[in-house]
């Protein structure tokens, strides 16, 4: 996989983390696809068509905007059967928080140090997107925080589909923006008072 350096955003998402070894590590991508838990491949919202491109159903009048509406309807029901499915796959022994994320990498706690290079399985939930991701990442840093007995580890992805590249940088903008807008709302309120 080449690496590119993309924006990442503070914010906490349910991030499962599993120590592998180099010979559990897929060897090409072929093997890795192979890997992925089906919920994670139904995820991916690049796998379906989006409802915005069926925008063009309400040339139809007011019949195609009934239909567009019962579409999303559909959409919605889906999406929150399709979070429940991802919730199943949430383990609790292997459960942290991230701190950061981005397209290129995740921030996340640790109960414990690990060594640079360390090679780690990784689900990444995003429930603002109804979605999740599955991937492979390496250790690149390990830093004790102070006053608690964890680490902060800096994982870069190794094996991840574009599409989830995707995902957590389309997470990772929305966030931002929702980040923004608070910031905003919270100066606004505070120059009114």
């Amino acid at each position: 996989m080449q690496e590119q350096q993309y924006f990442s955003v503070t914010h906490k998402l349910n991030v499962n983390l599993e120590l592998v070894t180099e010979t559990a590590l897929p060897q090409s991508v072929a093997q890795f696809e192979a890997t992925i838990p089906e919920p994670f491949i139904l995820a991916n919202p690049g796998q379906h068509q989006s409802l915005l491109s069926l925008r063009a159903i309400k040339q139809l009048g007011e019949a195609g905007e009934q239909l567009l509406a019962y579409l999303q309807a559909q959409e919605q029901k889906l999406n929150r059967v399709l979070s429940y499915v991802l919730v199943q796959q949430d383990s609790h022994e292997h459960r942290t928080l991230s701190h950061q994320f981005g397209g290129s990498e995740i921030h996340c706690f640790w109960k414990q140090a690990l060594p640079q290079g360390q090679l780690v399985k990784l689900k990444i939930f995003i429930p603002e997107e109804s979605t999740a991701v599955f991937c492979y990442g390496e250790v690149k840093q390990s830093t004790p925080i102070a006053h608690r007995s964890e680490h902060l580890l800096e994982i870069s992805y190794k094996w991840i589909r574009d599409e989830d590249v995707e995902a957590l940088v389309r997470a990772s903008l929305h966030v931002q923006s929702q980040q923004l807008k608070a910031r905003a709302d919270a100066r606004q309120q505070a120059e009114q008072d």
